[in-house]
């Protein structure tokens, strides 16, 4: 997950991943990254809504091992949109998007790859 903070935090891009196979996690860390390489706005949110993305990760296993991984193409459909401020009142919702500048939704996808 990758998320950039609020301009009052200094704008600081954080990216939290990992890589998992059968069952067993071969990489976790800080040092990766999730960049879009193709968005649509959404028109309901008003945030560019990804359809290709590019994520790389870099670090250590648990014993120690270099590891680096990419993976990059397009995403499938779009399966939800949250709002994530949802059970918030509206007015509320309005004073923090204007005091943080932002307004925050998660999209879901159906990621392609096997």
């Amino acid at each position: 997950m990758e998320f950039t903070t609020p301009p009052s935090y200094g704008s600081t891009v954080v990216n939290v991943g990992g890589i998992v196979k059968d069952g067993e996690i071969i990489y976790a860390g800080v040092t990766n990254s999730a960049t879009h390489t193709e968005a649509a706005q959404d028109k309901d949110s008003d945030w560019p809504e990804p359809k290709s993305i590019k994520w790389v990760w870099d670090g250590k296993s648990k014993d120690d091992k270099t590891v680096h991984a990419e993976l990059d193409g397009a995403l499938g459909r779009r399966l939800d949109r949250i709002d994530v401020m949802a059970e918030v009142p509206g007015f509320i919702k309005t004073i923090a998007g204007s005091v943080a500048g932002t307004r925050p939704y998660i999209f879901q996808v159906r990621l392609c790859y096997s």
